[in-house]
């Protein structure tokens, strides 16, 4: 299994984001790269070589991200299980396996 929480948001929203997370959480920890899917990418490749069959694989994701990570994981050959919804039914977690 892998679960993941990793830096999602594209790099020009980091400057709009509240104070309480700019003076508290690392730049790393944010920055998701020009699309905010750069680590997200990296990680599904990965779960390629680290997931036995039948693995999961599970990964939080922005705001408005769920149809492009959704297409990302179909390419590298993974089915939806599950999804999950914030407090404004936006989705923010996709549950996969191989």
């Amino acid at each position: 299994m892998i679960i993941s929480n990793p830096p999602y948001i594209p790099s020009k929203d980091i400057k709009n984001l509240s104070k309480d997370i700019i003076n508290y959480e690392p730049r790393v920890a944010l920055n998701g790269g020009i699309d905010g899917l750069d680590l997200i990418r990296k990680i599904i490749n990965m779960g390629n070589y680290l997931l036995k069959k039948n693995g999961l694989l599970v990964l939080e994701i922005g705001f408005n991200q769920y149809g492009k990570v959704s297409a990302i994981m179909r390419k590298y050959g993974y089915r939806e299980i599950s999804k999950e919804y914030d407090y404004n039914q936006n989705v923010r977690c996709i549950i996969s396996t191989k």
